[in-house]
């Protein structure tokens, strides 16, 4: 994925040095690897995961370490051109989103498995889990660029909506190619499925998202009745919708003068 290469992206387009955000970059890379490996651990749901093959404890081991470099590697601001109160705000901010998305992932975990939200719960988890790691690569992107508050709000904006449609691409990926359905995930395909099916699909879907995921499922079958309820095309709806809030935003800035020439890429992704 290319969201680590956001702070350099976003750095440089708002009139920094692209340099200045190389500890930054780094940090985050190693964060969102550490965050994929203990996610393996918690979910247990992959075959060919670092826990799957060689264990919890070597993976946990594992996923520290790359918390603990990730660290490390933001002392290193400072020696790229940034001032030292600028270099820890950005390590509080950094900091202070990654908390927010590990608030979401104890609030996924903290569900049952056979729970099932609403669409306005189910983006705000989103938001909190997926979407904020997006936004907190743009927003300290600008602070090591900017101190115009507009600036700095707009480029926020765009990263939020930018990982929105994101995790709803994953979502209708997840759908499309089973996985989702075979691990029982309840995304917002799945939701609209059993808020807008008839009796009988609702009947079907509440009984496969209850089924224990060491059974079987007749995984076609879900995706067919999603499709043909809407829930895809509802999805793609909705990402589209995000992906339109995260333009405006780039919008903006070009407006205030902005070449947001690089950054519009990002929106050709979900």
């Amino acid at each position: 994925e290319p969201w680590p290469l956001l702070p350099l992206i976003v750095c440089q387009t708002l009139g920094g040095r692209w340099i200045q955000a190389i500890p930054v970059c780094t940090s985050m890379q190693l964060l969102m690897a550490a965050g994929d490996v203990y996610d393996d651990i918690e979910d247990a749901d992959s075959l060919t995961s670092l826990s799957a093959k060689y264990g919890n404890r070597l993976a946990t081991n594992v996923a520290s370490t790359l918390l603990i470099l990730a660290e490390k590697e933001l002392t290193k601001t400072c020696e790229f051109g940034n001032d030292d109160k600028i270099a820890i705000k950005v390590i509080n901010e950094l900091n202070s989103f990654f908390t927010m998305a590990c608030a979401g992932q104890h609030l996924e975990l903290s569900f049952s498995t056979c729970h099932i939200i609403t669409e306005e719960a189910y983006l705000k988890l989103v938001e909190m889990k997926s979407a904020s790691q997006i936004e907190c690569a743009c927003h300290v992107g600008a602070l090591l660029a900017t101190r115009d508050s507009k600036l700095i709000e707009h480029i926020d904006m765009f990263g939020r909506y930018l990982g929105m449609a994101a995790q709803l691409s994953n979502d209708i990926r997840g759908i499309n190619n089973n996985t989702d359905i075979f691990h029982r995930k309840v995304t917002l395909p799945v939701i609209f499925g059993l808020t807008h099916g008839d009796k009988d699909s609702l009947s079907f879907l509440e009984k496969i998202y209850r089924t224990p995921i060491h059974q079987s499922v007749d995984s076609e079958r879900v995706k067919e009745l999603l499709f043909g309820i809407g829930a895809i095309h509802y999805t793609v709806l909705k990402m589209e919708y995000f992906k339109q809030l995260a333009s405006a935003s780039l919008q903006s800035l070009a407006d205030m003068g902005i070449s947001v020439e690089s950054l519009k890429q990002f929106l050709e992704k979900p």
